[in-house]
């Protein structure tokens, strides 16, 4: 992928004329930055932010190093059929068509929460049970997180982020070693203007909270993925919360073993279902300057 692209570069791969590029650049619509010489050089997050937000057809992925993109081109999935789509990939083993269909879903107007919550949980968790079914079914999970992983931290580097948002700070579980959602829950909380510190997994609530007086974080967030985790957990995510009550901090919580920890929303405490929840949040603490309510 190249960090950055010429105005000929964008104009080809969207089928405009470099002229209108161009223009775009000078009059704002495209942030650009200038080399020494005074050549204009696009961002390849600002580009795509552009594609998004225009709806512009991307006519020729390839020019901005996006062969993934590429390789769905001929083959990409009629409308409610990427959950499929993607889990034949995953399956398959065919990490540059997944990591092609999450990020043209991406540029056709998907949030990240949307993609998370709906193509790929649905294919994850269809993947998770073969396990029960298939001698093969844990080498097919591992293989498919591995490439889900590798396909949302692609996604990721595409993102507008400029710095000086908000923070957030967050990680999966105490004994829970589940990469993936934590990493998707940072995708989105970046993809919607926060700046993401994704601590991975197996987290100790201790050391999330040295991270909190390290970093005085806009917003906190935990992932639970298995229902190995402590019992005590639930009580020491109602005290986290608690401490950051009267700083308005909000303790977000989510993932499939939630239930588990028999916590419900209150105060500053939000327990979610999806990704599209939290991304709701992080739009609140944006628009409320850097604080929720």
């Amino acid at each position: 992928m190249k960090p950055v692209l010429t105005p000929r570069e964008l104009a080809q791969a969207i089928g405009v004329s470099e002229s209108s590029v161009k223009r775009w650049v000078d009059d704002g619509t495209i942030a650009a930055n200038r080399t020494a010489g005074g050549h204009r050089r696009i961002p390849i997050a600002e580009a795509v932010r552009y594609i998004r937000d225009s709806e512009s057809l991307l006519t020729r992925p390839e020019l901005l190093g996006l062969s993934d993109v590429a390789s769905v081109a001929e083959s990409f999935p009629a409308s409610g059929e990427e959950a499929t789509a993607l889990f034949d990939h995953l399956i398959e083993g065919r990490s540059e068509e997944v990591k092609g269909l999450i990020v043209s879903l991406y540029l056709g107007g998907s949030s990240v929460a949307q993609v998370v919550d709906g193509p790929l949980r649905d294919a994850m968790e269809k993947i998770g049970a073969l396990w029960e079914h298939r001698p093969e079914g844990i080498f097919f999970e591992h293989r498919a997180t591995a490439i889900a992983i590798n396909s949302i931290a692609r996604l990721r580097t595409l993102l507008s982020t400029h710095g000086g948002g908000p923070l957030a700070v967050g990680g999966a579980a105490p004994q829970d070693h589940h990469l993936l959602p934590t990493l998707c829950a940072a995708t989105v909380l970046e993809a919607a203007g926060l700046e993401a510190v994704n601590l991975g997994a197996n987290l100790p609530v201790e050391s999330l909270r040295i991270a909190i007086d390290q970093l005085s974080p806009s917003l906190i967030w935990m992932s639970v993925s298995t229902d190995t985790v402590s019992s005590a957990l639930g009580g020491q995510l109602r005290d986290l919360a608690r401490e950051l009550r009267d700083e308005r901090i909000p303790v977000v919580v989510g993932g499939p073993a939630i239930r588990e920890l028999g916590l419900r929303s209150r105060d500053n405490l939000r327990v979610c279902s999806s990704m599209a929840e939290l991304e709701a949040i992080a739009h609140g603490i944006l628009f409320a300057g850097g604080a929720s309510t």
